[in-house]
């Protein structure tokens, strides 16, 4: 969603500018100035920035309107710098980097974002996130009463386990991983030496935490670490990937350890959608076209995309 707005809008702003730029602060710069030539055909500054608006004038039209109603959102709703960075911290964690630039270098080459600076980011994409998010919550409300009535009827489901594993091609290889344990080889040692799993190496075989329900990973992998013990050692595991070895490292199942995940899943229960918090700001905003040739531009606040 956020990805193809960034992508979009950093597209078409520079058409707009380029527009800008050719007028000069004068309206009625038309002088259609030549810019290439193909084989006696000539292309025109004018023509160019004509296409660019006609293709993307629209949406970039209703792109600005909703910008500019976040950004002042965010005045009053006095989200400043420990916000921002707050929210930045959180994309590094997630996308696993380090650095800025390390962070630039995948929103630009994997992601496709077209974002020059970390300033940028914070302006163009972070801080409409964290406007967005906050109106999302606004009138949510939990109570303890809530949380415990949720953890009764979902406590099976809720239930989490931590796990490391090795993963090996073959049945027989992954008994004699097991049996290299049973003589007293460590785990880490274990998973350094056959673990196919690169991703999980360098943390020792640590693939993390998932629930009993609506977790990713395959079902005989999660099925046979649920029937273990924290500290305990499953047998060879077949799924789609190979054979596996698991131990379990914890378990969370009392309410009070799985407290955070049961307010988070209610928070996102009663929050609003992104595209809702938006409808509701334009619909609410003093919107004026003030020049005529615009007025067809406008798009209702439900058709506008996020």
């Amino acid at each position: 969603m956020k990805k193809r707005k960034i992508a979009l809008a950093a597209c078409i702003t520079g058409a707009i500018a380029l527009t800008a730029c050719n007028d000069d602060g004068n309206a009625d710069n038309d002088s259609g100035e030549e810019i290439a030539n193909i084989d006696g055909t000539s292309l025109t500054e004018e023509a160019l920035t004509n296409e660019l608006k006609n293709e993307f004038g629209p949406q970039l039209f209703n792109q600005m309107i909703q910008d500019t109603i976040l950004r002042q959102q965010a005045e009053e709703l006095d989200i400043g710098e420990e916000e921002v960075d707050s929210e930045l911290e959180d994309m590094r964690e997630q996308m696993g980097v380090e650095d800025d630039e390390q962070l630039l270098e995948m929103l630009q080459m994997q992601l496709q974002i077209p974002v020059d600076s970390i300033d940028e980011l914070k302006e163009d994409f972070l801080l409409p996130q964290v406007v967005i998010q906050e109106l999302s919550t606004a009138e949510v409300d939990i109570t303890e009463e809530d949380k415990e009535d949720y953890y009764e009827e979902n406590e099976e489901a809720l239930t989490e386990v931590e796990v490391r594993h090795i993963l090996v091609e073959d049945e027989e290889t992954a008994e004699e991983v097991l049996s290299e344990l049973e003589d007293g080889t460590s785990f880490e040692d274990a998973v350094e030496e056959y673990s196919q799993d690169t991703a999980s190496v360098p943390e020792g075989g640590n693939v993390g935490s998932f629930p009993q329900e609506g977790h990713q990973m395959d079902e005989n992998f999660a099925e046979a670490a649920f029937e273990l013990d924290v500290g305990e050692i499953s047998d060879p595991v077949e799924s789609q990937m190979g054979y596996h070895i698991i131990e379990v490292l914890d378990r969370n199942e009392t309410y009070e350890e799985l407290e955070e995940e049961i307010e988070s899943s209610l928070t996102q229960e009663q929050s609003k959608s992104p595209e809702e918090v938006v409808q509701e700001l334009m619909e609410n905003a003093d919107i004026e076209i003030t020049d005529s040739n615009y007025e067809d531009w406008l798009e209702e606040p439900g058709a506008m995309a996020m």
